[in-house]
This record gives C-alpha cells, sequence and structure tokens, in this order.
C-alpha cells in the first residue's frame, strides 16, 4: 500500500476573491432552503483535512477475499474514503467493476459501477477506470470479474480521499438555476486567477450572457498537478458525459469531486489537467473544468478521435436509471446554448463534419455529419452519459436552442455584417473582455466592441497574435515585399518570415496608416536616424527632401558608425571641419561613397542640397561594395547610358527600389525622406544587417 499525499490548498491562501463575492453574486437567484448550512461536514479520515486531497494506492491481491452479496469481493475494512478508481496491468482486458463503502451509520451503499477509463491517446480502453464518488465512507469492498472470473487479484484501487474547505460551503450557494453572472463578480475572479501561478491561461472576463460558473480558484483546483493544454480554432459539437458514481453528495461537496477527478485524471491516469471542460453538479453548480480559459476551444479528454473542435461537459452522478435534475438540466441547457451561439453557431439540430481515425464507433477515415449537441456513447463504446441523461436530449436541446434563441447576439450580428464565416473565418475566442475591449477573436478577423459602444467585424490575419493595445484595424492588410502588414489605430503589425510583430509609433508626423510606417520607425529604432525632438514629441518631417549631408550621416550609421578619425584638412571646399556631420562625410569620401564635384581644390560636396534619387542609389551601391555590370534597370525613364544606370539597376534587381506603377524610377527627382528610410531599411536587409 503507498501513499500519495497532495499538498492543502486552502489552509496557506485567504479566502479567494472568486470565492468571497460567489454569495453576492447570485444571491438573488438561490432558492429558499435549497442549501442547508450550520453543521460540520463529516470527514472520512480526520487526517486529511482543509481541502487536502489524498490517494492511497491499494494491490488487492492484499485485501482478503471475502464472500458479499454471492460473490467473491475484496475487503478494505478499514480504509476511508469519499471516491475510488481502479486500475490493472496494461496487457490485461477491462473487467467489469463495482465498488460500495460502509457509510457512518455502518450501512453500505449500494454498488457503483466503475466505467472504464478510455485511453485519450489511442481511444482504446485504458487500464483503468475513472473514477467515482462513494460517499463519506470508513470501508470499502471491490469486486471485478472478467468472463465471469474473479480478477481483483490483478487489480490496484486507488482510494482517494477528499475533505472540505469553508469555501465549499460558499460554492454551495451556486445550486439552482444558473443566472448571468455580473461583470464585477467576473473581474473578482479574474483577479484572484492573476494571482495564481498557474500552467495555462485563466478565463477571462467573459461577454454578456454567459453563465455563471465557479472558476477553478473557486473550487480550489491544484494548480501544481497540471501540464499544459491546448485549443483548437474551431469548435463542432458540445459532448454530454456524466461522471457515474453515487448521486449521494451535497451541494457543498460537490467541490470536493471536482477535487478529486482533476487529482486521479492527474495523477493516477496521466492526463495533463482534469479530462472535462466543464462539470455540472445535480444541483445546477457549473465548475470550470479544464484550463486554459472558458472562451476558447480547449481540447479536453473525454471522447477520443472527438477531442479537438468539441467541449466536453460532464454531468456529476449515475444517470443510467435516474433522469437528470431539473437543476443540472437547466445549467447543460444553459450551457450548451451559451457556448454554440458564442462561436456563432445558432441551431442546436445543425450538424458538423468529422472525420475520425480508427478507435471510435466509425469507420476510421470515413466522414460523418454529428449533432452539435450529441452524447459521449454516440462516438464511443461506452454508456455515458446513461440511458435516463441520454433520454432528456430531445428536451436539453429545445432549452439549448430556447437559451441560443433569447441570448445576446450583438457580436453574431456584427460577424454576419462583416461577412460571415467567409471572411471572418471561425471563433477561436468567444466574446471576452480585454483590455476596453469585449471582443471575440476569430482565425481570419475580430468583433470588436467598446463599452456601450457597437460591435464591429475586422478581417485581420493577424487576429491570433492581435492585443487590445494595438486598437483597431484601420487599415486592410497588404502585402509589402515578402512580408504582410496591417495598420491599426496603435501601430503596425507585420508577419516576417512567419514570425509576427507589432511595431508602435516612435514620430507624433508619422501615423501607423502612412505608407512607410514600418520603414522610419525600424530605422529610428536602430538609431539611424533621430529627427528633430525627443518622444513622444519627436517629429520625422516625413514628406520634406532629404539633404546630402543627412544621406552620408545615415549610411554611415547604417554601416555600424565604424571607428574613424577625419582629418583636420577637409576634402570639399564646403565642408569644414566645425559642419554637422563632417566626420561622416570625410569618411564617405575616404570610403569612395561620395567623390562630390570638382577635383583637388575645387572640390565640393554641396552639403545642403536636396539629394536626387539616382545619386542615393550610388550611394548604396557603392556602400554595399558590389561589383554589378548590368544596366538594364528594367524602368522607362533609366536608359543603359545613364550616368548610374548600373547602380539603378543593382538597386532594383535587390528589390530596394520598386519605383512607381507607371514603370518609372524618375532618377532626378529629389528623396523625400520616407523614401530614403524606406531604401535604408531595404538597403540594411539586403546587405544582411537587418
Amino acid at each position: 500500500m503507498s501513499h500519495r499525499t497532495l499538498p492543502p490548498e486552502s489552509d496557506a491562501r485567504p479566502l479567494s476573491l472568486s470565492r468571497r463575492t460567489l454569495m453576492a453574486a447570485t444571491a438573488a437567484a438561490v432558492p429558499a432552503g435549497a442549501v442547508a448550512l450550520g453543521a460540520a461536514p463529516a470527514l472520512a479520515d480526520p487526517t486529511v483535512t482543509d481541502g487536502e486531497t489524498r490517494v492511497v494506492d491499494v494491490p488487492l491481491a492484499d485485501a482478503p477475499l471475502v464472500e458479499a452479496d454471492g460473490v467473491q469481493v475484496r475487503d478494505l475494512p478499514e480504509q476511508p474514503g469519499t471516491m475510488v478508481g481502479v486500475t490493472w496491468p496494461s496487457e490485461s482486458d477491462a473487467p467489469e467493476v463495482q465498488v460500495r463503502g460502509k457509510d457512518q451509520d455502518g450501512q453500505w451503499t449500494p454498488w457503483e459501477p466503475l466505467e472504464t477509463a478510455e485511453d485519450p491517446e489511442t481511444g482504446e480502453d485504458a487500464p483503468g477506470t475513472e473514477c467515482a464518488w462513494v460517499g463519506v465512507v470508513g470501508a470499502l469492498q471491490v469486486r471485478a470479474e472478467l468472463d465471469g472470473a474473479d480478477v481483483t487479484e490483478q487489480l490496484t484501487a486507488h482510494v482517494i480521499t477528499t475533505s472540505p474547505t469553508a469555501e465549499d460551503a460558499v460554492v454551495a450557494q451556486r445550486a439552482g438555476a444558473p443566472q448571468p453572472m455580473s461583470t464585477a463578480a467576473q473581474q473578482d475572479m479574474a483577479a484572484t486567477a492573476a494571482a495564481t501561478t498557474m500552467a495555462n491561461p485563466a478565463t477571462p472576463v467573459l461577454g454578456p450572457g454567459a453563465p455563471s460558473y465557479i472558476s477553478r480558484a473557486g473550487w480550489g483546483a491544484n494548480e501544481g498537478l497540471v501540464r499544459g493544454t491546448s485549443g483548437s480554432d474551431q469548435l463542432k459539437a458540445v459532448v454530454i458525459h456524466h461522471t457515474a458514481g453515487t448521486n449521494s453528495y451535497s451541494s457543498s461537496q460537490s467541490a470536493e469531486l471536482v477535487r478529486g477527478i482533476l487529482t486521479y485524471h492527474t495523477q493516477t491516469l496521466g492526463w495533463a489537467d482534469i479530462g472535462y471542460n466543464v462539470l455540472v453538479s445535480k444541483y445546477g453548480q457549473i465548475f470550470e473544468g479544464r484550463s486554459g480559459g472558458l472562451h476558447r476551444n480547449i481540447t479536453g479528454a473525454h471522447s477520443y478521435g472527438f477531442n479537438t473542435g468539441s467541449f466536453g461537459i460532464s454531468v456529476m452522478g449515475n444517470y443510467q436509471s435516474t433522469a437528470a435534475p431539473s437543476a443540472a438540466r437547466a445549467a447543460v441547457a444553459r450551457l450548451v446554448g451559451w457556448k454554440l451561439l458564442s462561436t456563432f453557431q445558432i441551431k442546436v439540430a445543425s450538424t458538423s463534419s468529422w472525420t475520425p481515425g480508427s478507435g471510435t464507433r466509425f469507420p476510421a477515415g470515413k466522414t460523418i455529419a454529428l449533432p452539435k449537441m450529441f452524447g459521449h456513447r454516440d462516438v464511443n463504446h461506452t454508456d455515458c452519459p446513461g440511458n435516463a441523461l441520454y433520454n432528456q436530449f430531445g428536451s436539453l436541446r429545445t432549452e439549448a436552442q430556447r437559451a441560443i434563441d433569447g441570448g445576446w447576439k450583438e457580436h453574431l450580428w456584427a460577424f454576419q455584417g462583416a461577412g460571415g464565416s467567409s471572411k471572418l473565418g471561425s471563433v477561436v475566442k468567444s466574446a471576452h473582455r480585454t483590455g476596453k475591449y469585449t471582443a471575440t477573436v476569430l482565425t481570419k478577423g475580430l468583433i470588436l466592441q467598446e463599452s456601450g459602444g457597437t460591435a464591429s467585424g475586422h478581417a485581420t490575419p493577424f487576429a491570433k497574435q492581435w492585443a487590445a493595445s494595438w486598437g483597431r484595424p484601420a487599415k486592410a492588410d497588404s502585402q509589402d515585399g515578402d512580408r504582410r502588414i496591417q495598420a491599426f489605430q496603435n501601430g503596425v503589425a507585420a508577419n516576417e518570415g512567419g514570425k509576427v510583430r507589432f511595431v508602435s509609433p516612435y514620430f507624433r508626423d508619422v501615423s501607423p496608416s502612412r505608407v512607410f510606417f514600418l520603414e522610419i520607425t525600424d530605422l529610428a529604432a536602430r538609431g539611424i536616424t533621430k529627427g528633430w525632438g525627443t518622444p513622444p514629441n519627436a517629429e520625422f518631417r516625413p514628406n520634406e527632401d532629404n539633404l546630402r549631408d543627412a544621406m552620408i550621416a545615415f549610411i554611415y550609421r547604417a554601416k555600424g558608425s565604424p571607428a574613424y578619425t577625419a582629418p583636420k584638412t577637409s576634402p570639399f571646399t564646403d565642408v569644414s571641419p566645425s559642419k554637422p556631420f563632417y566626420k561622416e562625410i570625410c569618411w564617405a569620401y575616404d570610403e569612395g561613397i561620395s567623390r562630390g564635384w570638382g577635383t583637388g581644390s575645387n572640390r565640393t560636396f554641396r552639403p545642403y542640397e536636396e539629394v536626387k534619387r539616382d545619386a542615393v542609389a550610388a550611394f548604396l551601391y557603392r556602400a554595399a561594395g558590389v561589383n554589378h555590370t548590368s544596366t538594364n534597370s528594367g524602368f522607362s525613364d533609366v536608359p543603359a547610358s545613364h550616368v548610374f544606370a548600373k547602380e539603378i539597376t543593382w538597386l532594383s534587381k535587390a528589390g530596394i527600389a520598386r519605383g512607381w506603377d507607371d514603370g518609372t524610377f524618375r532618377p532626378n527627382a529629389f528623396i523625400k525622406r520616407d523614401q530614403m528610410a524606406t531604401f535604408m531599411m531595404r538597403w540594411l536587409k539586403h546587405t544582411g544587417r537587418a
């Protein structure tokens, strides 16, 4: 027998904000007499307290074999617990397993069947069962048969002992029909999650219409047990389950069940997190399940072959012969309606296409159609979610459709108005608060809405990387050479070789919508251009003509400001040692980048003249140190006889100069400062300096 003890969750932290506000958030929705508080909850093991969850591994071969109800069972007469799961050797077939416990009155509980778990990687039977709640018991018995023979000797029982916390009584206040959760209550929950170390993102404040739920922090999830989870780009269906186990649990014990399932799924079965996306108690309490955010399409471990693209809801208890209570049914229907509507799917009865692999109820590789809400048994070899609950699917679908019809639709309308899925794609993150926006993130676009404003749809290939600090898209995206760019209110996003970056403005006179915004801002970030003034009042003056002295200074800095000592005597009669950029101009002369006009003592540089586009081509060609012979530039106004035809041709072939739509280069035109920045950044990239 081995013990695996998990540290207490609640004795090391104050009452979480998300739990303190549960009562206030939904007090009006709690039916009178729905919850009985006062008496201290019973403990299965007095040494397990304050939210601790303990797992004891019991090889059943070590337990006595006794007769009970006419069959051979393994007896654990002094083994307290609240939940049980069983595993067996991986090479063995799955047996039929049942457990029961002796309650505090000394009475044996009914035998509870344990459902065989599915391996989330293969879809085949896992070498173990799901865990089931048996109640607060002081002894256990386990029976297992395969082909009519007792096989308990091969099994290990994993006895889970959960314990209550003071906060569980507050969770009990969430019994009853689910109501929309206030923004303030969700903000409180989000703040609590932000203060918790988590392997995965927490659920943010959800958009209007989301049902109230108990967050992972609210039910006391031990995030130290969890590994990374992932999400998909599309939700196709909601899958309904039951957890099995006894239905004899109180509204305050429901949080214990969820903590126990998390422990068993992660520690015994080895899963990354709890398998279900959401769990619903028979009292209608909604518990956040697998982490990563309820607004995302988190891939669970609940329906092999259909985990990606589905949302798993498990009703806590056994509903094989007992119908789900009205509170649980209302919670499930509201969840189904919200999840479908928030992903812009408005008909519960409609279907989605799936192409499962092997290990499901369907031939591998065959495309099938399934409704937007289906049961676990519809796709895998299981009785889940039980006959009685499955028989309630008709009314559940009707109630879910009613929730959709009466639900919040402002983002749906914006989605439809912007062209629907053909323009914006599928929902990756349903409506949630981020910054000043309520945002829905899709594969190809965004729905954005500010407080009190109208929702609007925006197509963008940067939707998945978008952050509220970017603002709304200001222009359509476009191809810029070998990169994709798009201007937003507060900067420009660029996808360069598969890497996305967002660039915020540096100069107040260079807006994100400007054609050469990225080049100008990148040049400033490299210290090649400094402009006038300092941020946030710095100016670049993009429409001014660039002067010759400044052009040489830019090239000098682009070359890394190489070490150079300027001569005491200037090579140019019009550039004295006291002039700005004297060192840079002398360096360019010595490097052969600019020779000026005239010879000897009559040589001039003309530093304050505007620099022409053909001269810039010559400067950059010489600075690159290349040897190019072609004079076929491709520009209609640059004949082979042009003095700088070779240099302009190189500039064009290198992708540094693209000219105008009319096929001209305009060599005699003065270059504007924004054009200069563009030439410089492309030159840096072409020469391997960027």
